[in-house]
């Protein structure tokens, strides 16, 4: 009889799910993504204008839509960290972090517009706003709207960058490069809140809710990178896959 010969057991690799949101054709997300999106944003701005509960004014509706955009943009930097706990793939592309910042977009549009109505004399007005005198506004007043302006250049190029044609032309690690500017976005939207006085009305239910997106933020992507460097330790990690947003 010939020797028996040993076998070496092979440990079963960690089974990795689907990505949320990922590989959906338009249709779908349509249906799957934006409607939702839509409706969901939608009746948030309207139950936070309720709770504000002073009456209707364009004006008003500043804290409300910006406030709506913030949650948008802390859900596309959770996506990621989700992912991770739910053990499912992180790639580069992600049509759901993909349609949830169109609509951060869209909504921090909303918030400039809807911000200038009623404080802007003349066509040029808006100028006021961050010039005085031929000098840059520097107080808590000039530096939100300074930090709101970028804020605004960062969301509408990274709407425009979101689209699969600059994805070919920037290629994969470039292209997440770029979108990193999420990052810098959250930074900003926090400093602009600041500067209005954010910190100042804290019992205001627009600072609780910026409040609880930072920690919420923080949290998640300690724990996503947490994760990551945990499932990229062993011998079969994949190398140059990170995070994400």
């Amino acid at each position: 009889m010939p020797p028996s010969v040993s076998v070496p057991t092979r440990r079963p690799a960690t089974r990795i799910g689907g990505t949320l949101g990922a590989g959906r054709a338009l249709r779908r997300r349509m249906l799957v993504h934006h409607v939702p999106l839509a409706a969901v944003s939608t009746a948030a701005c309207v139950v936070l204008v309720q709770v504000a509960g002073r009456g209707f004014a364009i004006g008003r509706l500043a804290s409300p839509t910006g406030d709506v955009a913030l949650v948008l943009l802390s859900v596309t930097l959770l996506i990621g960290p989700v992912n991770l706990m739910l053990r499912r793939r992180n790639p580069t592309n992600s049509y759901l972090r993909r349609d949830v910042g169109t609509w951060t977009a869209i909504w921090s549009v909303v918030h400039v517009v809807v911000g200038f109505q009623g404080h802007t004399a003349g066509a040029f007005g808006f100028v006021d706003y961050f010039v005085a005198d031929g000098r840059p506004l520097t107080n808590d007043f000039g530096m939100g709207n300074w930090t709101g302006l970028a804020a605004t250049v960062v969301v509408v190029l990274l709407l425009v960058l979101s689209t699969d044609r600059y994805m070919r032309e920037l290629k994969s690690r470039r292209w997440k490069d770029l979108q990193r500017l999420n990052y810098t976005l959250f930074g900003l939207v926090v400093l602009h809140a600041v500067y209005y006085g954010a910190l100042k009305r804290v019992t205001s239910p627009f600072s609780r809710v910026l409040i609880a997106a930072v920690i919420v933020v923080i949290l998640g992507q300690t724990i996503g990178i947490w994760l990551w460097r945990r499932r990229n330790a062993g011998p079969t990690a994949t190398p140059g896959r990170g995070l994400g947003n």
